[in-house]
């Protein structure tokens, strides 16, 4: 290991820092980006240029720009990176595995629909086993498969979609259904058709947290009409927040039925539009543990089915 290196005159937070920098352009920015105040970044970048004896950075009253050593100090410090990504990650799943520890993502809905009996299940049948738990939207999810924190994640159909890189299992399965304040002038309906909904104001799914709502909208579309998204949220329970305050209709999964509400009605709709709990992992990655859990859903656990 380089001198430097073992002396700590230059460390991660220095090469860090000055990525930042590198890819913002702008020592201000890459501050905020950091969470930290401008001065101290400075100094660190300067202890690195000093520890190495030249300078990384052409800079002026507004903005920086790297020097021809910059530049490939900047690629190197992304193989760095990478090299340290994939360190920690083995060494994270290597370690879940000796302890037969499964870490799951999952969306908060997850429990509405019996997902607390599926682990019981699980745990009787395997007590040797761990299991972790960390809520995480979908796309958080599968950003977490893809660095290999989580093995697993539970989300909703839409959510499995044009995804060639994972695999997914069903473990509950059910549709879409509407939830409508107890004024709304459906509320008495036993069946609704998606496209009476089309000049609604409807409460969805953040788009950058999940792929259900592009999966809803293009549901809408096929009916002959884009869906008048007129609130976003984040979280499941926000969207019946919305309908019991009678500022929008939403299109709920139908284990949201559970939540009791005096202000909400749920209508089923004519269309079957799939709101499926699925479990979603990496292809051609499973260990011990995570073998054991899906055949346990395979051959053990017997997905609920909707009937209504």
């Amino acid at each position: 290991m380089h001198d430097l290196i073992t002396s700590g005159r230059i460390t991660l937070r220095m090469l860090r820092y000055f990525h930042q920098v590198a890819v913002s352009g702008h020592f201000g920015r890459a501050a905020e980006e950091l969470h930290i105040s401008k001065s101290p970044m400075s100094i660190q970048i300067k202890e690195l240029e000093v520890a190495l004896g030249l300078s990384l950075f052409h800079r002026d009253s507004r903005n920086v720009s790297l020097t021809a050593a910059g530049r490939v100090l900047k690629r190197e410090c992304e193989q760095i990176f990478k090299v340290l990504d994939y360190a920690i990650t083995n060494t994270q799943r290597q370690g879940r595995a000796e302890n037969s520890t499964l870490s799951i993502g999952m969306v908060s809905s997850a429990f509405l629909d019996g997902f607390a009996n599926l682990l019981s299940d699980f745990k009787d049948k395997h007590p040797d086993c761990s299991l972790n738990f960390t809520e995480l939207a979908p796309n958080q999810q599968k950003e977490a498969l893809d660095g290999g924190t989580i093995d697993l994640g539970i989300c909703r159909y839409g959510d499995t979609l044009n995804e060639p890189a994972l695999n997914s299992k069903v473990l509950v399965r059910e549709n879409l259904i509407l939830a409508v304040h107890n004024t709304h002038p459906l509320k008495d309906r036993r069946v609704v058709a998606l496209e009476e909904l089309k000049d609604e104001e409807m409460a969805v799914l953040d788009r950058s947290m999940s792929n259900s709502t592009p999966f809803l909208i293009a549901r809408c579309k096929d009916q002959g009409f884009y869906p008048k998204a007129a609130f976003e949220v984040q979280e499941p329970s926000t969207l019946l927040a919305l309908v019991a305050s009678g500022q929008a209709i939403a299109l709920v999964s139908d284990c949201f039925r559970s939540q009791k509400s005096k202000n909400v009605r749920f209508i089923r709709l004519k269309e079957d539009i799939p709101a499926d709990l699925c479990a979603i992992y990496k292809k051609n990655y499973e260990t011990e543990i995570l073998r054991k859990f899906l055949q346990f859903i395979e051959f053990d656990y017997k997905p609920q089915i909707d009937e209504n």
